[in-house]
């Protein structure tokens, strides 16, 4: 039984080795990959939240509005009525919602062309810099002792091949 056993994972070794192993060499620059693409992705987030305040400031209304149940915390949701007496839930909820609770009125500002952009009244953008610097700053802080790591194990590794 031990013979079969170990015939068994000499093939999977055999089938597995081929295609992992271009991967395991690869791993250093996987890690700064996914770094990098956390990096723009927080540049983006940070960058579409500009332009939503952009365009909220150019055709700016102020109301107040009702925080309803259901917000959670991909999104927090309300409800208000515009200029023209239309009443509004924006689907994706409230810009900026830190601190709101069901039932709480707050003052919001909105895109009287697109009464769905809406933020709190007063916050802006410039609210997330700080919190996706820290984000992308502690990913790199993680990524690049770990792709420095991963390259001297994998330079040691083939220094004691090349010597044998």
């Amino acid at each position: 039984m031990r013979s079969g056993t170990k015939r068994l994972l000499d093939e999977l070794e055999a089938l597995v080795l081929p295609v992992v192993m271009p991967i395991v060499r690869r791993l250093p620059w996987v890690v700064i990959g996914i770094a990098t693409m956390a990096t723009v992705l927080g540049a983006l987030v940070l960058i579409g939240a500009a332009r939503d305040d952009a365009l909220i400031n150019e055709h700016s209304a102020v109301t107040t509005a009702e925080v309803l149940e259901g917000s959670g915390f991909s999104r927090t949701l309300v409800r208000f009525t515009t200029q023209d007496g239309q009443a509004v839930v924006p689907e994706f909820g409230v810009f900026y919602p830190g601190g709101l609770e069901p039932g709480d009125f707050v003052r919001v500002e909105y895109d009287t062309t697109d009464p769905d952009r809406v933020r709190v009244l007063g916050r802006t953008a410039s609210l997330g810099v700080l919190p996706i610097l820290f984000g992308v700053t502690l990913v790199w802080a993680l990524a690049l002792p770990l792709a420095w790591w991963l390259q001297r194990r994998k330079t040691s590794r083939q220094l004691s091949r090349a010597q044998q």
